[in-house]
């Protein structure tokens, strides 16, 4: 699924693919540019399909075992919209703990993921639902 997401003239997509190519092929991952986070959190302000997008991409590559891409996304996600300040009033979990979870490195219990996600919906004002595809 595209979630669109990138600056008007693309760049955007550019890295984040660059960015998921490094984390695939054992690296870290290519670091974002400031004005590749400016622009996410500037879209996902004013854009609810936008954000939705994010959640919805981020929970597909989880399904699909692309773990280190699913938290960068989550982690914008969450920079972009909630904060984590906030979300660690929800979750009661610190915010450096939360920020440690959602790096590509991040390894969450299935537990303290789930409850990021529900809040994250929560705070989205939608539900996630999985069907089968065949």
């Amino acid at each position: 699924m595209s979630t669109g997401i990138g600056s008007k003239n693309g760049q955007g997509s550019i890295a984040l693919k660059q960015e998921r190519r490094g984390i695939e092929e054992g690296g870290t991952g290519m670091p974002l540019t400031r004005s590749f986070r400016v622009t996410v959190m500037e879209r996902a302000e004013r854009d609810p399909e936008f954000r939705r997008g994010l959640l919805l991409e981020a929970v597909n590559c989880l399904l699909e075992g692309e773990f280190a891409p699913a938290m960068i996304i989550l982690r914008d996600y969450v920079n972009a919209t909630v904060g984590f300040r906030k979300l660690a009033e929800a979750t009661n979990h610190s915010p450096k703990s939360l920020m440690r979870m959602l790096s590509p490195t991040g390894n969450p219990r299935s537990d303290n993921l789930l409850e990021i996600l529900r809040c994250l919906q929560e705070h989205e004002g939608i539900r996630l639902e999985v069907a089968v595809v065949r």
